[in-house]
């Protein structure tokens, strides 16, 4: 998910996924669980997992503006 409005980097610290965003919300937050529990099913992540279990597993980092993808002219 790469958009214009971009401001953060979330990267699962067990494989290459990079998602783009703005901010974090429900269904961002949903598609990190679903990404854990599909890619790497050992976790065991419930499926009530509180937001901190999920996030334990990304690491979040401020978005590099030089990485960002360009707008159309």
């Amino acid at each position: 998910m790469f958009n214009g409005s971009a401001r953060f980097t979330v990267a699962c610290k067990r494989c290459a996924l990079r998602l783009a965003v703005d901010r974090i919300r429900d269904a961002e937050a949903a598609a990190m669980a679903d990404h854990l529990r599909t890619r790497h099913p050992w976790l065991c992540l419930p499926d009530s997992a509180a937001l901190g279990e999920v996030f334990e597993h990304f690491r979040v980092m401020p978005m590099d503006p030089d990485d960002a993808p360009r707008e159309a002219a």
